[in-house]
């Protein structure tokens, strides 16, 4: 199995050129063509941004940068789990015809969701701008917060690949389970909000608000997040990697009869 891993990363220029042709396929015909990625999260943002900082009593201002990074990073795991659980199916006539190893198709799927992702990202640029943050070198603490993010989706792409090749109810019941998660979760609210009212477990042992913290905190307040945030991350990485492994190692070989 390890071999066939070595043989897909060696095969990066196919992957690559693939899931860069996948983005590109997104906008084709479209009269705004990638605008239309700013477009629908600037359209997210005004109007979540302004109903939401108004429930809440927040100040727009400074609402905006919160929930510009929530979005973006939230739209990720779904990216992750709806998209890439179909590498397989989107990709069954290379398979039957094209003897490369199937890891080249995850890899091609996480190059996919991940320049999406980095198109989104750029969206918060003009937004922390407008918001009065400035650049700060501390921000560059988001850059392993982003690394931790990309494995925590490419161990999700390779779960749900193998699951939703296998049953096809697979991604169906976690769209739905992520969207409860995503209501407990402060990707449109402050978590102060929760720890206020003496429901701060409900975030503190939540692996996605960690998931989260270890990216907006850098980004929003130019400094690295707690240890917690940390550690949560790699505990949650450490169980998607055995789970991940378990799927291999049960459907790898069956996969195209699976199709």
């Amino acid at each position: 199995m390890s071999g066939e891993i070595v043989r897909a990363l060696q095969l990066w220029p196919v992957w690559l050129r693939l899931g860069i042709q996948d983005v590109r396929l997104r906008f084709r015909r479209s009269l705004l063509g990638i605008a239309w990625v700013f477009l629908n999260l600037t359209i997210s943002l005004l109007t979540i941004g302004f109903i939401y900082s108004s429930l809440l009593g927040q100040d727009l201002k400074k609402f905006l940068p919160f929930l510009t990074i929530g979005l973006v990073v939230w739209s990720y795991l779904t990216a992750a789990v709806v998209e890439g659980g179909m590498a397989f199916i989107a990709a069954e006539g290379y398979i039957r015809q094209i003897g490369v190893p199937l890891f080249v198709y995850l890899f091609r799927s996480f190059v996919s969701v991940s320049l999406f992702m980095l198109l989104n990202l750029i969206t918060y640029f003009p937004v922390a701008y407008f918001s009065g943050l400035t650049l700060h070198y501390g921000m560059l603490w988001a850059v392993p917060g982003l690394l931790l993010m990309a494995s925590v989706v490419l161990l999700f792409i390779t779960i749900f690949a193998y699951l939703h090749t296998r049953f096809r109810d697979a991604i169906p019941f976690a769209s739905a389970l992520l969207q409860v998660v995503f209501y407990v979760t402060p990707v449109i609210w402050p978590p102060e909000a929760l720890r206020q009212q003496g429901l701060h477990w409900v975030i503190d042992y939540n692996p996605f608000y960690h998931l989260l913290e270890v990216i907006r905190q850098p980004l929003l307040q130019a400094e690295p997040a707690s240890t917690l945030s940390y550690l949560m991350v790699a505990l949650l990485i450490g169980g998607l990697m055995v789970i991940a492994a378990s799927c291999v190692w049960r459907y790898h070989q069956r996969i195209v009869y699976f199709l």
